[in-house]
């Protein structure tokens, strides 16, 4: 990639150097951005935000570069477009195709026809390429358009299993167009995937018609062996294992039932109804903040003598709860929220 040369500034110019100067400085912020988002790329690919201590790309992107969720998804998608046309990246890598062409080319753009809209990108201008996009568009059915695959669960944080929809054209089209509106509106959790998404409304479904009640919409079962401690959930497809982060996740806020006992909460639920109160049924992690699928943690481990008081526990879901026991960040969570981590193992 080229180096990015900026001119400098200089009051009372003539109009031409002023104008070039400008035309310059633009073409320097394509460059930047077209360079941006090959790196933004390579965070997502190999899951770099994770070792930076950040449970989700979305939740990364908000709180260490400062990004709106506008912003966000702009970069996202078109990482996603680069992963998915490996001639269109080449193009942005060498500077042949800019960010704002790349992005037009993704819309329409295969496997078999990005190297055709590559070549067009590169020899037309924006708005020429804009109106060969529009009537392209306007030709191929949308059932045939080209998505970006979801990103996967890392095996390390959790075993994946697949879930399999079909729908008709008119299905998925108010499928996407439901998801995308619920993203626009803020109704999604920062770093929520599709299948979150479609969790959150069962669950609403589920809550809006349950009586009121302080717990969870469902309860689910896991297993747990006494000797290994490996868990498991028993699905249609028969026992799923569970990551070790999951399990540990699961210690700090279950109900336990020992052979031949009664059902026991880890923490008594008054308190966990205080806690949650307290952090406003949100997810405290910053650049979170949803309000599903919330767990209580601890902050100092019960297992290295943390109690169940409440300056010992804060709120958070179940991804960034899971996340927070694969990566151990028990000072950060510390410093959450006020008061949180004080006198935490009386």
């Amino acid at each position: 990639m080229t180096s990015i040369t900026l001119p400098a500034f200089a009051h009372d110019q003539p109009a031409p150097e002023v104008d070039a100067a400008l035309r310059q400085a633009l073409a320097a912020c394509d460059r930047a951005r077209e360079c941006a988002v090959l790196w933004f790329a390579e965070v997502q690919k190999r899951e770099l935000y994770r070792e930076l201590g950040h449970a989700s790309l979305q939740i990364y992107a908000r709180v260490a570069l400062g990004f709106s969720d506008n912003r966000y998804w702009q970069f996202k998608r078109l990482a996603d477009d680069l992963e998915r046309l490996p001639v269109l990246r080449a193009a942005v890598a060498s500077g042949e195709v800019g960010w704002t062409k790349a992005q037009q080319v993704a819309r329409v753009a295969t496997a078999e026809t990005q190297s055709a809209w590559v070549a067009q990108a590169a020899a037309s201008g924006r708005r020429a390429l804009a109106v060969a996009i529009k009537v392209a568009r306007r030709q191929e059915a949308p059932a045939q358009l080209s998505l970006a695959p979801a990103p996967a669960v890392p095996a390390a944080t959790a075993v994946s299993t697949t879930i399999s929809l079909r729908a008709d054209g008119l299905q998925r089209a108010r499928f996407e167009a439901l998801i995308e509106k619920a993203y626009k509106l803020g109704l999604v959790a920062a770093g929520a995937e599709r299948l979150d998404v479609i969790l959150d409304g069962l669950e609403a479904l589920v809550a809006a018609a349950a009586a009121p009640s302080s717990g969870p919409a469902v309860q689910v079962i896991v297993h747990k062996c006494p000797e290994c401690e490996a868990a498991a959930v028993v699905t249609s497809l028969g026992e799923q294992a569970l990551a070790p982060a999951q399990v540990a996740a699961l210690a700090c806020d279950a109900r336990v039932r020992e052979p031949g006992g009664a059902n026991k909460a880890i923490i008594p639920p008054k308190v966990r109804a205080s806690v949650l109160a307290r952090d406003r049924h949100r997810c405290v992690t910053p650049g979170c903040g949803a309000t599903r699928f919330l767990e209580v943690h601890h902050v100092v481990p019960r297992s290295l003598g943390g109690s169940n008081r409440e300056e010992n526990l804060v709120t958070m879901c179940s991804r960034c709860h899971a996340f927070a026991h694969e990566k151990n960040t028990q000072v950060a969570v510390r410093e959450l929220v006020p008061g949180v981590g004080a006198s935490a193992n009386r």
